[in-house]
């Protein structure tokens, strides 16, 4: 299967059905982040440590910018497929 750098400097299969694939993943793995920031949110909230609670916001704070990443990257792959089909 051959990958080619695609737009985002992201490899990209080149695999119409591939790419399908690739776009689910991503998306489920936004899903999954945006679970795991909530979860730690909800944590955050119940700290009374103000130390621990910026870790954990800081925690939070990292999985909202990985489902972000996940989700841009499902758009940016449905967008290639869309350009494939043509």
């Amino acid at each position: 299967m051959a990958r080619d750098l695609g737009e985002g400097d992201c490899a990209v299969s080149r695999d119409f059905k591939q790419i399908e694939r690739e776009i689910a993943q991503a998306a489920r793995w936004a899903v999954k982040w945006r679970m795991l920031q909530n979860e730690a949110l909800e944590v955050a909230g119940a700290m009374r440590d103000p130390e621990a609670r910026r870790h954990m916001l800081f925690i939070a704070e990292a999985y909202r910018l990985l489902a972000e990443r996940a989700k841009e990257r499902s758009v940016r792959l449905a967008r290639l497929a869309m350009h494939m089909k043509r």
